[in-house]
């Protein structure tokens, strides 16, 4: 009787182990898809946002059949059937196409155009780094569209969250702002 009780036992922590290995599979798929992906669409060679399929990625790699498809790109719906070969970009390095980490590596030593602070690494949950645009307005870099940005990054100035505020504050409320002359 003992005997069963021990081989059930380590069969239920066999399996166990077995069931918590594939969940850590299917997980890291998970986090390594996250987010909205950059690449360069090989049929244009212009910058597409897109998404990778998170769960399908994940069950397939659980499974033991990793497999990897779009569940959305800027693209569609007019290309819809492509054969994704972009893929393989974000499949040699996820981390890299990710839409945050193009923005956070263009902001690192970067000072803000009006006072002249450094800029730094923008935080997911901290006031975000903003670009003065060819027009002269202040913007969240958040804010452009996700396949823009390279192309918006290519040609704007940094401005760090304050004077992104004060520029948007003298932009929506010129009839409040009183310009003063710099005490010397």
């Amino acid at each position: 009787m003992a005997r069963e009780v021990y081989l059930l036992i380590a069969v239920v922590v066999v399996v166990g182990a077995l069931l918590i290995r594939r969940f850590r599979i299917g997980f890291h798929q998970l986090r390594k898809y996250w987010g909205k992906m950059l690449v360069t669409c090989p049929e244009t060679h212009e910058t597409a946002a897109v998404d990778v399929s998170k769960g399908g990625a994940a069950m397939s790699a659980m499974l033991g059949h990793p497999h990897v498809e779009l569940s959305y790109c800027t693209r569609w719906p007019e290309k819809e059937d492509c054969g994704q070969e972009c893929l393989s970009q974000i499949e040699q390095d996820s981390e890299s196409h990710r839409w945050w980490t193009v923005a956070s590596r263009w902001f690192v030593g970067k000072k803000c155009v009006y006072c002249g602070q450094l800029i730094g690494i923008p935080h997911h949950f901290d006031h975000q780094g903003a670009l003065r645009t060819t027009d002269r307005t202040t913007i969240e870099w958040n804010q452009v569209p996700p396949e823009k940005l390279p192309e918006v990054l290519s040609h704007s100035d940094p401005v760090c969250w304050n004077c992104h505020v004060v520029e948007t504050f003298r932009r929506l409320r010129p009839q409040l702002v009183v310009e003063r002359p710099r005490g010397n």
